[in-house]
């Protein structure tokens, strides 16, 4: 298997959580301590400064701001290091980013495929091979997700309140699965030949990476998988497929052409 990694924009985007998260820190500190304020500056007169003025006769405003501007920040810086830092995972001794994590689970195919990571602007992290193409959804938390029908939630825990800033969120992966087949599908009738891409069968499943999930599922919307069933679902859907080889070739050369800063890889 050939691994397609924008390395670059991972690590950008890593970096951009971890300041947006220092920057919420930051903002929650400072809202903390103009809380102090009133007992440093009793009145306007006992201040020092016209600084330390403006502080004493405004601090309630800088307090209520800091703490929803500080929980955006932390928000999303967040939602961005769950995607895109190192971790530890659980019940593995290895330190991986989450696309590192989804190409381990697919280790062993053969060179007829071809993981897109982050490198194509139509979809995240994109699997091309026999089974036509896969857009996987990762969620990278733990606890319990479930899946009924069309809805997807976490039900409420004691755990998640200590956790709300360190949480990435189930959200609607059936939804983000069907805008990425959508964009690919209008891309790939950008393709000029003889052959129409667009035939190609796209398909989707949402991967949950963290072993310590718990899936309760009743027909959900979407394939949703552990990170050991991925190839035995690929597998199954490359039975189903059978893409012709001047098809798979076709389209490979296609994305593998449009792909932005690329580091190849074999597996």
């Amino acid at each position: 298997m050939k691994v397609y990694r924008n390395l670059p924009e991972i690590q950008r985007k890593e970096r951009l959580g971890r300041r947006f998260s220092l920057t919420g820190l930051a903002i929650l500190f400072l809202g903390m301590m103009s809380s102090f304020i009133p007992n440093w500056y009793p009145t306007p007169e006992s201040a020092t400064t016209e600084l330390a003025r403006t502080l004493q006769l405004y601090w309630p405003y800088f307090s209520f701001f800091a703490l929803p501007a500080g929980f955006v920040c932390a928000s999303i810086g967040s939602y961005y290091i769950n995607r895109f830092a190192r971790r530890r995972w659980p019940g593995r001794k290895l330190i991986e980013r989450p696309d590192e994590v989804l190409e381990r689970t697919l280790k062993g195919l053969d060179d007829k495929y071809a993981l897109f990571l982050w490198s194509l602007p139509q979809a995240s992290q994109v699997l091309v091979g026999p089974c036509g193409i896969l857009t996987f959804a990762t969620r990278s938390d733990k606890g319990r997700v479930q899946a009924h029908g069309d809805k997807w939630r976490e039900p409420f825990s004691i755990g998640r309140i200590f956790t709300v800033f360190a949480r990435e969120g189930v959200g609607n992966p059936r939804q983000e699965i069907e805008e990425q087949a959508n964009k690919l599908r209008q891309f790939l009738g950008q393709y000029e030949s003889e052959a129409a891409l667009t035939d190609i069968p796209i398909d989707g499943a949402v991967v949950f990476l963290n072993d310590e999930v718990e899936l309760d599922l009743q027909n959900p919307s979407a394939a949703a998988l552990r990170s050991d069933q991925v190839k035995t679902f690929v597998r199954e859907k490359a039975r189903q497929v059978k893409l012709q080889t001047s098809m798979l070739r076709a389209v490979t050369r296609y994305l593998e052409e449009h792909s932005k800063y690329t580091t190849v890889e074999d597996e």
